[in-house]
């Protein structure tokens, strides 16, 4: 009965055994899952620190652009005109690609 004993707890070792080694094998995937999620976050972050920094900068631009036209609005006669012409010019612009595009996208 002893040599019965001892073929069982062998088994049993054996069982223990490959499953200790299929733990350590999810705990070591676990382990380099989270590592990658971690240079993943990494990365976006520092994605989104350089988007911040990108709107930072457009947004003085566009705050400088606004300050030239409101500059061009408020001061002479002269002025007035020239910017009275470019707003039709770029008006005439938008109409002209707008029917351009139509005509071409119709098959005309």
């Amino acid at each position: 009965m002893a040599s019965w004993g001892g073929a069982e707890e062998r088994e049993l070792d054996n069982r223990n055994q490959q499953r200790s080694y299929a733990l350590a094998e999810k705990v070591s995937s676990l382990r380099s899952l989270a590592l990658d999620i971690e240079n993943e976050a990494y990365e976006h972050n520092r994605l989104l620190d350089g988007i911040g920094n990108d709107f930072s900068s457009g947004e003085g631009l566009l705050s400088t652009s606004l300050g030239r036209v409101k500059g061009l609005l408020t001061s002479g006669r002269q002025n007035r005109k020239v910017m009275c012409y470019m707003a039709l010019f770029i008006i005439i612009f938008i109409f002209m690609v707008w029917f351009l595009s139509a005509r071409i996208f119709s098959g005309e």
